[in-house]
């Protein structure tokens, strides 16, 4: 009699994980992993996401790059968190080339409690001769330093940061171009500008934005400008965030065929232009009052208009320029083409698509820790009484005397914290000192002492290293 012998295939299983239908040159490691041209298209996406509001634009390639920044809530080694720093004293200012670098460089000069000014520019060679930066190189005397930087550069930025108590960022541009992504510039940028500051030790950060800042805004400009305003937050919980309104003033750069005409795209939309001196005024005021820290400040202009309004007043006080409306769609068209066939455009579609929404002062009512001028002890200039100032020779008011009465305000202020908590004593409430390990009496201060690295990091003493004089003993000792 014959057997049968039954045969059993492999199933489809078997077959699937002997077979490999794709190439895939490490295939024998069981780590290894197969991506198809979908994946390569969500990491690397040519596209930015069409979205204007919610959590979608941030899971997009690059944009998962504002959360690979360092956690601020680890302190690093060295670090406490200044509360109440001081006042500037040396300066480092980011985009000391553009035009509102120039004007805030310019009014920390002349402001004698500055001790030093950091101008940096990514072509300290290629500054132009008879420029407003090579003027102040040269009144500045010992009192102005001349450093390379480009934002991006995180090396450049530690060397320009080092030694400073202040750091401004002030970099602004609009057409977007190979290698200088707003995505660099604002959200890299302004994240090694932060983070730098708590390496160095820095009291303050200043960021300059605009009232046009928005989240997944369509255009590039407008989006990543809001995205810095989160990384600086997120990596220096104290910085203060400045939008200023769309600038005008003296000596504006026009590009291309701007000194000529303007076609006003979105002509309809509303702004609160601000004058470039009293933005410099504002970022200046900043590096030495307590009231800016940890604020967001809306400084818009005291004049609302709409964007052809602006423009026409402009030429008419500054600049004579045709100014016309134009249809959005012809604005994107040119936008789109003027890449193309310019290496370096006048500008782009994002710098169009800037002009979509409103340009006004938020509602603090509604936004946390949002204030405007008042906040800061300042008066905005309507353009009438700035182009009397820049052409009519009018008097402006000294700033530093204005600082005077900002100080007095600000120890009345404090004057009145101690009296209210004076008088919260008597009802039987105490309150702790808000700075870790200053002023406290209360047998806290072991443990809030600030962390020194040669305690905890080293096993022995640097040799010939010059330590602090708090320093007792700079050998390793318990953690307390």
């Amino acid at each position: 009699m014959r057997r049968l012998v039954r045969t059993v295939l492999p199933s489809a299983e078997v077959l699937q994980g002997a077979v490999r239908t794709s190439w895939d040159p490490n295939g024998h490691q069981p780590e290894s992993f197969f991506m198809d041209r979908k994946d390569l298209a969500h990491m690397y996406p040519t596209q930015k996401p069409w979205t204007t509001a919610g959590d979608f634009g941030y899971q997009r390639g690059v944009y998962w790059n504002i959360f690979l920044t360092p956690n601020p809530v680890i302190r690093l080694p060295h670090e406490r968190r200044r509360l109440n720093p001081k006042k500037a004293k040396v300066v480092t200012v980011f985009g000391a080339s553009g035009w509102l670098g120039i004007h805030i460089v310019r009014e920390l000069l002349a402001n004698p409690d500055i001790e030093t000014v950091r101008v940096t520019t990514r072509y300290p060679m290629h500054i132009p001769a008879g420029s407003d930066l090579e003027k102040l190189l040269e009144e500045g005397g010992n009192r102005i330093e001349l450093h390379e930087c480009d934002v991006a550069d995180r090396i450049q930025v530690n060397v320009a940061a080092n030694g400073a108590d202040t750091l401004i960022h002030a970099v602004d541009y609009h057409s977007e171009f190979s290698g200088n992504s707003h995505h660099d510039v604002y959200v890299i940028g302004a994240s090694n500008v932060a983070y730098t500051a708590r390496h160095v030790r820095a009291e303050r950060v200043i960021f300059c934005s605009g009232l046009d800042s928005t989240f997944a805004s369509e255009s590039n400009y407008v989006d990543m400008r809001f995205r810095a305003e989160e990384a600086v937050a997120a990596n220096f919980a104290d910085a203060t965030i400045l939008r200023f309104g769309p600038l005008y003033g003296k000596h504006y750069r026009y590009r291309g065929l701007g000194k000529y005409i303007y076609p006003a795209s979105w002509s309809g939309s509303r702004v609160q232009p601000t004058w470039v001196v009293d933005a410099a005024r504002a970022v200046v005021r900043c590096t030495r009052s307590q009231r800016a820290i940890r604020y967001k400040l809306d400084l818009g202009g005291p004049q609302n208009m709409t964007h052809l309004q602006f423009m026409q007043l402009f030429s008419s006080h500054y600049h004579k320029r045709l100014v016309f409306p134009l249809h959005k769609g012809v604005g994107l068209f040119f936008g789109k083409l003027l890449p193309w066939i310019i290496p370096r455009p006048w500008f782009d579609d994002n710098w169009v698509i800037t002009w979509e929404l409103d340009q006004v002062n938020r509602n603090p009512a509604i936004w946390d820790r949002l204030a405007s001028w008042s906040q800061i002890g300042l008066k905005p200039h309507s353009m009438e009484e700035a182009t009397a100032i820049d052409f009519a020779g009018a008097k402006i008011e000294d700033l530093n005397e204005l600082n005077k009465a900002q100080d007095a305000l600000e120890a009345q202020d404090v004057a009145d914290l101690a009296a209210e908590e004076e008088a919260a004593k008597k009802s039987g409430i105490y309150r702790s000192k808000a700075e870790p390990g200053h002023g406290r009496a209360d047998g806290m201060e072991l443990v809030a002492q600030e962390i020194y690295p040669g305690e905890q990091f080293r096993i022995r003493a640097l040799e010939n290293a010059k330590y602090p004089s708090t320093v007792k003993n700079p050998h390793p000792v318990a953690i307390h």
